[in-house]
């Protein structure tokens, strides 16, 4: 139920405070239980792993994610080695490329590129904190506390200022009470 409930809540629209992509709502069920399951933890600088897979510690933020930086060009971002292939028009999003992250689908995570602003919307992997350690699990209060400028948005989820960089937003679904997806977008203009 949690993941029909959230399938509205993540699409993308011409504001920059907008939803981010249904795409990342429908991966409903497995954010879900990492929802239930994790919680915020600490992480360190990332490091690369194999091919094909992302690099560990990654923290979602300021800027971007990892190496992964808003304003990058598709050639840039697809040269950081965390885009998979095949890009496709994003739903809901026409002007936009979405690739899915490295490992897994774009229900899974991806990122949108705009032909004029480059990365506009990053949607990592639900475990993915954010550098005050908020990540999937995280309750309600604990985003609160460390996000104090919290503010309700579309269907249920809220979004929030990224500490060091006015111009990007996280937008926060939530599940029972728990985080189940965060988005962080800059400058977007992916729908017509």
């Amino acid at each position: 139920m949690a993941g029909l409930l959230v399938l509205p809540l993540l699409t993308v629209t011409a504001c920059d405070a907008a939803p981010a992509n249904a795409h990342h709502a429908a991966a409903g069920s497995r954010h879900a239980a990492a929802a239930r399951s994790a919680a915020p933890s600490r992480t360190t600088a990332a490091s690369r792993t194999p091919s094909g897979t992302l690099p560990t510690g990654l923290v979602l933020g300021p800027t971007g994610l990892g190496p992964l930086r808003f304003g990058m060009t598709a050639r840039q971002a697809t040269a950081t080695g965390m885009l998979a292939n095949p890009a496709t028009r994003a739903p809901d999003a026409n002007r936009c490329t979405q690739y899915p992250l490295v490992g897994g689908t774009v229900q899974d995570a991806f990122v949108l590129v705009s032909p004029d602003r480059g990365v506009v919307v990053i949607a990592p992997p639900a475990a993915v904190p954010t550098p005050q350690h908020i990540a999937a699990g995280a309750t309600l209060a604990q985003v609160r506390a460390a996000y104090p400028r919290l503010a309700p948005s579309y269907n249920g989820t809220k979004v929030a200022p990224v500490p060091g960089n006015p111009q990007a937003r996280y937008r926060f679904a939530f599940a029972n009470g728990k985080v189940l997806a965060i988005t962080m977008t800059r400058n977007q203009n992916c729908a017509s």
